[in-house]
């Protein structure tokens, strides 16, 4: 497949984002969501990250770093600048014609 025909990271981020709000109530604990929502409009992000090597063992097949994104979703320390309070890392599929989306939740 030809990168010029992959979804866009910016694209990838925002899809990721409609998917964890969608989603995020029923997989997070009610005080993570209430967290969230509070605190998201002054610390939240979503950023793509280098894919991690891990993704094998939660999907059942090898991960293509060309093909799928991981995006992380949480909160940002005010201190340091890094988003370091992960509600969900997703993997999701660049190929429009493949469309597809793992979620690893955060669990306390």
């Amino acid at each position: 497949m030809e990168t010029q025909n992959l979804i866009s990271y910016d694209d990838v981020i925002e899809a990721a984002y409609d998917i964890f709000l969608e989603m995020a109530q029923d997989n997070l604990e009610p005080a993570d969501v209430l967290l969230f929502t509070a605190q998201f409009d002054d610390r939240g992000a979503a950023e793509i990250v280098e894919t991690r090597d891990d993704w094998a063992e939660h999907t059942g097949f090898e991960v293509d770093g060309e093909l799928y994104a991981e995006v992380i979703i949480g909160l940002v320390n005010e201190e340091n600048d890094e988003l370091d309070d992960i509600f969900a890392r997703m993997l999701i599929s660049r190929d429009p014609e493949n469309k597809g989306c793992h979620i690893l939740w955060k669990r306390d």
